[in-house]
């Protein structure tokens, strides 16, 4: 019977190691709701600390990720304003054209080479004034789109539930040996455990 005892000691051990590492997983999001048991107030991690997580995510994001200084490289690109004249033409000509094959008088008199002729001198005015155009648009958008704002209003929005259902996609493996490790680790604590016991009967 003794023997018994003694081996359910790693097995107990690792049961225990396993059951705490398991707990401590599923506290990562739960309870959501704070609960108070016998006078200790229970939430979890990621509930509690929402607001400072989606503050800290909304930094770094604005920091490391992408920032207005982004925006204003892409605008100020000679691509973009290569792009930007290219559909302001585009446009101006179905303009100039729809507007001349409305009127039948007009046809008569103007025809595609001079609507394209009327578009590139105008587009070779306005093509000087592109970038001080786009700079001026950059800094309406500017002042009114806060990158932190957006990002931490979403993050705080966002549904607990659809966001712990996206952790334990990616890291149910992870979160798996997590749990795992704790009952190995148990185990071995049960094992030393074991062998000082009979080290101490030895002795006896």
């Amino acid at each position: 019977m003794k023997i018994y005892i003694y081996f359910s000691i790693p097995l107990i051990s690792a049961l225990i190691g396993w059951m705490t590492n398991y707990i401590a997983v599923k506290m990562i999001f739960r309870p959501r709701k704070e609960i108070n048991f016998l006078g200790l107030r229970i939430i979890g991690l990621i509930p509690k600390r929402k607001a400072d997580l989606a503050q800290k995510i909304a930094e770094t994001v604005e920091r490391e990720l992408i920032s207005h200084r982004d925006i204003k490289e892409i605008i100020n690109s000679s691509d973009f304003h290569s792009q930007t004249s290219s559909v302001i033409r585009s446009k101006l000509e179905y303009f100039i054209t729809s507007k001349i094959s409305s009127n039948p008088l007009l046809t008569l008199f103007v025809s595609s080479d001079v609507i394209s002729k009327l578009s590139s001198l105008f587009m070779e005015e306005l093509e000087k004034e592109i970038p001080a155009i786009l700079d001026d648009l950059f800094q309406s958008v500017e002042n009114k789109l806060d990158f932190q704002k957006i990002i931490r209003d979403k993050i705080l929005n966002y549904d607990l539930s659809k966001f712990e259902s996206i952790i334990y996609t990616i890291a149910a493996r992870e979160l798996k040996a997590i749990e795992y490790l704790g009952g190995i680790l148990g185990f071995i604590v049960g094992m030393i455990q074991l062998a000082i016991v009979f080290l101490g009967e030895l002795h006896v």
